[in-house]
């Protein structure tokens, strides 16, 4: 119980880093997990527990490996590294959550979403008055990846708008779902704060000008807002109707909607053909750029699909895992709703659909901040699902942890 305690400080202090010097944060939960995979062989029965992401990890580690024979060792080895180090944070991240409690990650994750809005319109802010060295917005995460044109969106620290819009959500979903629902362990104690703190993750999501990220807003807030007013429901619908004719005319970058559509196909398209040059084994991870160059002439990171990209990098195999992973947790979750109604599956059931909404138009794994949020929002469910209730499912009540 002590050692727990005493790494559990360690981790959170890198979760703090991964929000404000993104690459000082991430290095250091690498450095904590580098030992995770030791732990795991030398005491198997630790972690003989049902664990399909686990499992999922060392399917693509196996399939990369018979990439070899393709001839094309940097991409794979360059890959097989990558799924190590995601191997070894899964199980640093299932770790820490057996100590952390869940009211604590919920709070840090809401405020590293409102630290990516604040800092986002502050650094806006400094780029107008001085310039920054290269070296210091790279350690703040104020560093453009992607096209110029996105450089008036908001971003923060999180490198890149879409990413940043995908955490945000999260946030904005753990927050809602806290203030719909009684808490135990509020966000703050003052009711119009929290209300206020929600404004703010909404002009944030808004101002990374993100469609897909908008679109997924107002939905939740459609969702909140019905649960909020189950009296009054007609008012609520007439407004909402109403409102639906005026969001066209503020919807971000709404001029080249269609053109960015069809690019989005297009690479959709060519990513599919990608994937049908080798769809038993994949291209690898880090093969996928190199060969969509080859096959297009132009340079494409990954194929903003979360499905396309595990099909094109690890082949049939990996498309199936992907998709026996979103099958099972979702069953899971609808059979400890129905049969245990634990408060704490309300956020699972509101940022798993947020996450895979998101990462149906947009490849956001391709960001260590976003994927380490992921897998510790993973491993709290996955912890929530090891209490599993000894008496009847309607007497558990499940610890608000």
């Amino acid at each position: 119980m002590r050692k727990r305690l005493l790494t559990t400080s360690p981790f959170l202090t890198g979760l703090k880093l991964l929000a404000i010097l993104p690459p000082v944060g991430i290095g250091w939960l690498i450095y904590l997990s580098r030992w995770q995979w030791l732990a795991l062989l030398k005491h198997p029965r630790q972690f003989s527990r049902h664990d399909p992401l686990l499992g999922f990890i060392v399917l693509l580690m196996g399939i990369t490996t018979l990439n070899l024979n393709h001839r094309d060792y940097r991409s794979v080895i360059l890959s097989v590294l990558m799924l190590f180090v995601l191997g070894n944070l899964w199980l640093l991240c299932r770790e820490s959550t057996q100590s952390i409690a869940w009211h604590e990650i919920r709070k840090f994750i809401i405020q590293f979403g409102l630290y990516i809005t604040i800092s986002g319109f502050a650094f806006h802010w400094l780029n107008q008055l001085l310039t920054l060295p290269t070296w210091l917005k790279f350690m703040l995460g104020d560093l453009l990846w992607g096209y110029a044109a996105n450089q008036n969106r908001l971003f923060g620290s999180a490198y890149n708008p879409n990413d940043a819009c995908c955490l945000l959500l999260i946030a904005l979903g753990l927050l809602l779902t806290q203030l719909s629902h009684e808490s135990a362990h509020p966000f703050t104690r003052w009711p119009l704060m929290n209300w206020f703190f929600v404004g703010l993750l909404c002009v944030g999501i808004y101002q990374t000008k993100s469609r897909t990220g908008l679109i997924i807003m107002i939905i939740i807030l459609i969702m909140t807002t019905y649960q909020l007013c189950r009296h009054h429901r007609i008012l609520v619908t007439t407004i909402l109707t109403t409102g639906s004719l005026v969001v066209w005319h503020v919807f971000p970058r709404s001029a080249s909607t269609i053109t960015a559509l069809q690019s989005r196909l297009t690479i959709w398209h060519n990513s599919f053909t990608v994937f049908k040059q080798a769809p038993y084994l994949g291209v690898t991870y880090f093969g996928f750029a190199r060969r969509y160059l080859q096959l297009t002439g132009t340079y494409v990171p990954h194929a903003h699909d979360i499905l396309l990209m595990l099909l094109a990098s690890f082949g049939i195999l990996g498309g199936a895992g992907f998709i026996y992973l979103v099958l099972s947790s979702g069953w899971h979750l609808t059979k400890y709703w129905y049969q245990y109604r634990t408060p704490n599956l309300r956020y699972f059931m509101m940022t798993l659909p947020i996450i895979l909404a998101y990462g149906l138009t947009d490849f956001v794994l391709s960001s260590m901040q976003v994927l380490i949020i992921i897998l510790l929002i993973i491993a709290c469910w996955h912890h929530e699902q090891q209490l599993r209730p000894i008496i009847g499912p309607r007497q558990y009540q499940s610890p608000l942890i």
